[in-house]
């Protein structure tokens, strides 16, 4: 016979209750940790106001660390703030008031207290403040096990907030009582702060693994999930259809179009018309009836509206019936799993078939750490494979011209199934731009290095094979007596 699930008390907070495995198991000793300043308590208040919002009781405990006037005035800020809960399904207390009767007599008025409010939720902000008041570390420890214990009894689940870092050995006894552990911490990262969450420990469920970035706003804590911990790919299969570019002589070369649901990387100097080509492959999809996304951090949708527009490209109709989205992201402080989040809600939501990703190495930045590079960009191809995106990417090749060409900073190449490069080649006293397929693992393609333009009214455009040259890619060719090469590989 199997045990039945454990309930849930739902936190309200984006993302939270998966990756608590399901949100706060019921009477259970919560603990959640984190240095000053790094969320603790509004972390709390959110999961308080959303359970009073459900009809909840709920008692809130303050220590010396801010007064209830002061925890107000902070509050009304908060876009979760509902003044009429206060004093009706949220009630507030002091603890330095309680504990000067004592330990004991501190955790039964609490219990008391919970159980005439019929309280589902009690709050302890600033136990840190309350230590001083008890013997040593064990008797903190035991006045945490006896009150958790006791609220259980009565069906309440309790909440402490801890200031100090999880691995501070003296907090170890305290934590062990507890049942769900939850840290929060701020990271230097370079010039910035990024703040991350992490689940230590948790009874009666499964959390998902590793440390999860978080925002702190007017609305509260948004949280992002690891991509890599819930991003498992569908066993991809094989669809024969081809997605096309709209660009007739581009087309050519890749044998029609790109295979459906492969990931394909744009690499080419500045200026070369990579991003227009992304704009033609979402027009492209638009046309046939496809839900397509523009997912961007420089130019915003307007400038890329009128980008298209000047080049022959009309997604005005598209975006309309909902069929072509543009989601443009900050270019600064960004988390890669917000992007994974955002671009995977609505790739769920809308059931999206092109993907554009203007540019590759600002969500590689986004990753913060970069050992994780590998592992995260392996998800993300892996997560649309799974649900046949096409996809395009681009990524600036650093040097416009010259004899260096510089791919291995990226795990990219060898992840997308095609590779396309474009470059800007001086030549014989003239500028002219080049493109070849270097890579299409499911299909046949022209070798031969073409060269191409961008026109307003008909963007871009390939002309014919490139001048004769040798090391055209590299940018700095040499003059041959040959013709081009050609052929299919």
């Amino acid at each position: 016979m199997t045990s039945p699930a454990p309930e849930f008390l739902e936190t309200g907070v984006p993302n939270l209750d998966r990756i608590l495995g399901g949100g706060i198991p019921r009477r259970a000793l919560v603990m959640i940790i984190g240095p000053p300043g790094s969320g603790k308590t509004i972390l709390a208040q959110q999961i308080v106001f959303h359970a009073a919002s459900r009809g909840d009781a709920t008692l809130y405990l303050t220590g010396y660390s801010e007064t209830h006037d002061k925890l107000l005035a902070h509050s009304r800020r908060l876009a979760f703030f509902v003044p009429g809960l206060i004093g009706q399904h949220i009630q507030l207390g002091s603890l330095p008031d309680l504990l000067r009767s004592g330990a004991e007599e501190t955790g039964d008025a609490i219990v008391a207290t919970a159980r005439a409010q019929d309280a589902s939720l009690v709050v302890l902000d600033g136990f840190r403040s309350m230590r001083g008041f008890m013997e040593d570390d064990q008797a903190a420890a035991y006045f945490l096990y006896s009150l958790g214990a006791k609220l259980a009894l009565q069906g309440t689940t309790t909440l402490v907030i801890v200031e100090g870092d999880p691995y501070e050995a003296s907090l170890y006894s305290e934590m062990t009582v507890c049942d769900t552990v939850v840290a929060l911490r701020r990271e230097r990262q370079h010039s910035r702060h990024r703040r991350v969450m992490e689940v230590l420990k948790t009874r009666g469920a499964t959390p998902l693994e590793g440390t999860h970035p978080f925002t702190l706003d007017h609305t509260g804590l948004t949280i992002f999930q690891r991509f890599e911990t819930w991003s498992a790919a569908a066993e991809p299969g094989w669809n024969p259809d081809r997605a096309a570019f709209g660009v007739p002589g581009l087309d050519a070369l890749i044998g029609g179009g790109l295979n459906v649901g492969t990931t394909t990387l744009m690499a080419g100097s500045p200026g070369i018309g990579k991003t227009l080509l992304g704009l033609h492959f979402i027009t492209e999809g638009s046309r046939a009836q496809e839900p397509v996304l523009f997912v961007g951090f420089m130019e915003s949708p307007a400038q890329l509206r009128e980008k298209a527009r000047v080049f022959g490209m009309d997604l005005q109709a598209a975006e309309a019936a909902g069929r072509a989205r543009f989601l443009v992201l900050r270019g600064h402080d960004l988390e890669a799993d917000e992007i994974a989040t955002l671009l995977a809600e609505d790739v769920e939501h809308r059931g999206v078939r092109r993907l554009v990703i203007d540019s590759a190495a600002e969500v590689q930045r986004s990753v913060g750490f970069e050992g994780r590079v590998p592992d995260f960009l392996s998800s993300l191809v892996s997560y649309l494979r799974g649900r046949e995106v096409t996809t395009y990417l681009t990524l600036d090749v650093p040097m416009i011209v010259g004899p260096e060409l510089q791919l291995a900073d990226t795990p990219l190449p060898v992840l997308a199934e095609n590779l396309l490069l474009a470059r800007h080649v001086e030549y014989q006293g003239s500028l002219h731009s080049v493109l070849s397929v270097l890579k299409m693992r499911f299909s046949a393609h022209e070798r031969a290095i073409y060269e191409h333009t961008v026109t307003s009214g008909k963007g871009f455009q390939i002309v014919g094979p490139a001048p004769l040259g040798e090391g055209l890619l590299t940018g700095m060719p040499r003059i041959s007596d040959g013709p081009p090469a050609q052929g299919q590989g």
